[in-house]
């Protein structure tokens, strides 16, 4: 049974004030959740500033070179041997990095929601029996998996058709301003079904029944139709707390040109930042669908109390 406010005592905001209060409930659990979370970011920054930047500048330098040489030197094939060198480290490091980052983030969304579901479900699991008891017993993580398949799927087309639709808008010889309006409403609308994609995960993870389509069909009920104003204030919170670090993180990359150890240091404390937002953003997309469903659960129960004309008869 959860353990905080009950979802019809208490106005929108207050599931999110739930969600913010969730890890204070099991510490030992939500400090190394913390972590994981924010792995990814200071993997990518990390990698990023060591290892792709000094050779993409590299790159750049051969090619400048290249501009003003012989293409029948020896000079010059050794100068583009060197570049194809550079480069194929570049996509190797990429890739690697892609990999790594994807299973990464598999792991700590499952994690993540996990946790915050037992947690508010009243149980207090530290990181390994969390694991052991509950994500790998009964094949409990197939739901999430084919969810998140899902998703990333949905999420990449949704990529492509907005980068479609910008470069219409930028070439766009008609009505400028009818296809900005379209590219905002679009852009708008997947900020909007990014979150729809969360809370559909959130409901793979605490219902062993619904899982991809079935997982995704909940959640757009959920946010259109049972909780719509706490869906909206959702979506504007995540969206606007996504937005907070990334003013550091140009910090960082301008200092990590000028010393590299102020850099590193403020990406570690970026990524620590972009771990505290994701970490409420999982918190608060499995609060949510928490939350709605027992008001669901709630609003149907009173309906049936209404006493009808024929009983009264």
């Amino acid at each position: 049974m959860a353990t905080l406010a009950k979802p019809g005592s208490s106005s929108c905001l207050s599931f999110l004030k739930d969600a913010l209060l969730l890890p204070s409930l099991n510490p030992k659990l939500f400090v190394p959740v913390f972590f994981l979370v924010s792995i990814p970011a200071f993997l990518v920054q990390v990698t990023n500033v060591l290892a792709i930047q000094p050779l993409t500048v590299n790159i750049l330098e051969l090619v400048n070179k290249l501009k003003n040489m012989d293409p029948s030197t020896a000079e010059y094939a050794k100068l583009m041997q060197e570049i194809m060198r550079d480069a194929r480290e570049v996509i190797i490091i990429a890739i690697i990095l892609c990999i790594a980052v994807f299973i990464i983030s598999f792991a700590k969304q499952v994690v993540a929601l996990f946790a915050a579901s037992t947690t508010y479900s009243g149980d207090r699991y530290s990181l390994p029996e969390l694991i052991s008891k509950v994500i790998m017993k009964g094949r409990r993580i197939r739901g999430p998996l084919i969810t998140i398949a899902l998703v990333s799927v949905l999420e990449l087309a949704c990529m492509f058709l907005l980068a479609a639709l910008l470069q219409l808008v930028i070439r766009q010889r008609g009505p400028f301003a009818m296809a900005a309006v379209l590219f905002a409403f679009l852009f708008i609308a997947f900020l909007y079904l990014n979150v729809v994609f969360m809370v559909a995960v959130a409901v793979s993870v605490a219902d062993t029944e619904r899982r991809g389509v079935t997982a995704l069909g909940q959640a757009w009920r959920l946010m259109t139709q049972v909780w719509r104003k706490e869906g909206c204030v959702l979506v504007l919170v995540i969206e606007l707390l996504s937005m907070v670090p990334s003013p550091l993180y140009m910090i960082a990359l301008g200092y990590a040109k000028k010393s590299r150890a102020m850099g590193l240091t403020l990406l570690s404390v970026y990524a620590l930042l972009s771990g505290v937002v994701q970490l409420f953003y999982f918190a608060a997309a499995m609060v949510y669908y928490y939350k709605a469903t027992e008001s669901e659960a709630a609003i149907a129960q009173d309906y049936v109390k209404i006493p009808t004309g024929e009983a009264n008869a």
